[in-house]
């Protein structure tokens, strides 16, 4: 019988690494929690949607549900590629709002691992300058000579809601 205390448990929890989805957009390297990401598809076709926010890409059928689809490109500041090289993918990821939750996609350039990292190989996010930090980045990840920027989805949505004027 092993007896293990609740302190042993919580220690135990606490250095339990984290799976991350690793993607690719413009240029950056982010990590996503695993637990954030339903599935990943490569982009079929998106139908747009006329009178629609310009971060909403259009709409998928997924399995026979409406989804929207969202450019990050658009809340981080990033030009947008009319024509990409390569098709992009789209991480389809459950937002919560209250006691809701919605399915949405969110267009990336391209996803390439599933990788596991241990909690204190997350550093926090960094300072800007006057105290600021980065909005979207919750933590960096070093990783084969540079950084992952561990992306804060929460606040990716919340900044998706603003623009759209309230939900996304």
């Amino acid at each position: 019988m092993i007896d293990m205390t609740t302190d042993d448990v919580i220690e135990r929890e606490r250095d339990r690494a984290q799976s991350y989805v690793v993607f690719r957009l413009g240029g950056e390297g982010y990590a996503l929690e695993v637990m954030r990401v339903q599935e990943v598809l490569d982009v079929l076709a998106i139908t747009e949607v006329p009178g629609a926010s310009r971060c909403l890409l259009g709409v998928i059928n997924l399995r026979g549900h409406v989804v929207p689809v969202y450019d990050l490109r658009i809340p981080f500041g990033l030009p947008v590629d009319p024509k990409p090289a390569r098709a992009p993918s789209v991480l389809i990821v459950e937002t919560e709002a209250g006691n809701d939750s919605e399915v949405t996609g969110l267009l990336v350039d391209r996803v390439s691992d599933v990788l596991e990292f241990a909690p204190d190989e997350v550093q926090p996010s960094p300072q800007l300058g006057l105290g600021k930090t980065t909005p979207f980045v919750r933590g960096l990840i070093r990783h084969q000579d540079a950084f992952l920027l561990v992306l804060d989805v929460d606040r990716v949505f919340s900044v998706l809601a603003s623009i759209n004027g309230g939900g996304v």
